[in-house]
């Protein structure tokens, strides 16, 4: 989601849906160990374009190459849109470097670059058979596969029960689906490759409001059965993550707290990036965030496939949300963490995982392209 564009009104009252849906999450689990960051400045081009918008990222152990998805949407100051090819410098002493290797521009299926105002990708995982890449968007279809070079591969749109709108979510008088700029954001395989998951950042129109200081968000967590040889996705769940409420108000109008990406540990459990962002000075070119990264467990939550809207479960008393335990709370690694947006597992260091972030810069002279190394030293992430 692009936080320039954003000119949301507070929700003034609780909404019912989500009261009843809220749930506490826990103390903090045993913390990982933040061993560093390493930035790009916004200035950084790639092949005479401004490298940025960086919304998903991830990492292919076996070749040691890192996809980054740009959110650009064709604009002349953000370019087309992209996704690169990255290596990182990762030891246990921290993030020494990160190279641009490659960029390859999406392309529809005419072998066109797609036209501003029809796709704004924002995640990125690979396909079950590994000949290709899963990325969502914003606008247009919600998921769609493309060949390592940029190629279209296929749509697959077809997955996302109706109910979501998907391609009808310019009109503003709907009261069902996904909203605009903050629906699909994160896509995750399962290490397995027998699952995927698709996030979306806020609650369906249908669901509940978008969260504000007062009160939690209801956003849609989808599973599917993955074919490791066709890639055919089959629906088989979706779940509730109930977004923190705002935590740090701005005096200037725009607040707000979503979903910006996710990672599947397992079959049942995943990583949830929440990002609040407020407006730190008049205007919308000026961001403050909050982020915090929670381990949820979709194992003994509720699963309404099919259901259209959350007002339809009669066993309101019987509803469990997805479970949700902190691990991680930027703020106590960085004074000002920044605008992130994609999570992926990292290399293995001394037989343990790691876990690397990065910012979406938005293209914007007063943010960076950062990237955030984590490692598992207490094996959290099984």
């Amino acid at each position: 989601m692009k936080k320039k564009n954003k000119s949301w009104k507070l929700v003034a009252s609780l909404f019912t849906a989500s009261t009843l849906f809220y749930s506490q999450f826990s103390t903090a689990l045993e913390k990982l160990d933040f061993i560093g960051e390493y930035s790009l400045p916004t200035s950084t081009s790639y092949q005479d374009v401004l490298f940025g918008g960086v919304s998903g990222l991830y990492f292919d152990a076996e070749k040691s190459i890192y996809y980054g998805i740009s959110d650009a949407r064709n604009t002349k100051q953000e370019g087309v849109s992209r996704f690169y090819t990255l290596t990182m410098n990762i030891d246990k002493q921290g993030i020494h470097s990160v190279n641009i290797m490659g960029m390859k521009n999406l392309l529809d299926k005419d072998g066109k670059i797609w036209s501003n105002g029809q796709v704004d990708a924002e995640g990125i995982a690979p396909t079950p058979n590994g000949k290709g890449l899963f990325w969502t968007s914003e606008l247009g279809s919600a998921l769609r596969i493309a060949d390592f070079d940029g190629s279209f591969i296929a749509d697959y749109n077809d997955v996302i029960p109706p109910y979501y709108n998907v391609l009808g979510i310019a009109d503003k008088t709907s009261k069902v689906g996904v909203r605009s700029g903050t629906s699909f954001e994160g896509v995750s395989l399962t290490p397995d490759k027998k699952n995927v998951f698709i996030s979306v950042e806020t609650a369906l129109k249908q669901d509940g409001p978008i969260s504000t200081p007062l009160n939690s968000s209801p956003a849609r967590l989808l599973k599917y059965d993955a074919n490791s040889q066709t890639n055919e996705l089959t629906l088989v769940g979706e779940y509730i993550y109930n977004i923190d409420p705002i935590p740090d108000v701005s005096e200037f109008a725009v607040n707000d707290n979503g979903v910006s990406d996710i990672l599947a540990v397992n079959e049942h459990q995943l990583l949830f990036i929440e990002r609040a962002g407020r407006n730190a000075s008049k205007g919308y070119d000026d961001w403050d965030f909050n982020i915090r990264v929670y381990l949820g467990d979709i194992s003994k939550s509720t699963n309404i496939k099919g259901m259209e809207t959350l007002s339809d479960i009669k066993e309101k008393s019987q509803f469990q949300p997805i479970t949700k335990k902190l691990l991680i709370d930027f703020s106590d690694y960085t004074k000002t963490p920044d605008n992130i947006e994609g999570i992926t597992f990292g290399p293995v260091i001394d037989g343990h995982k790691t876990l690397v972030f990065v910012t979406d810069n938005n293209f914007q002279s007063y943010q960076s392209n950062k990237f955030y190394v984590f490692i598992d030293s207490n094996d959290i992430l099984k």
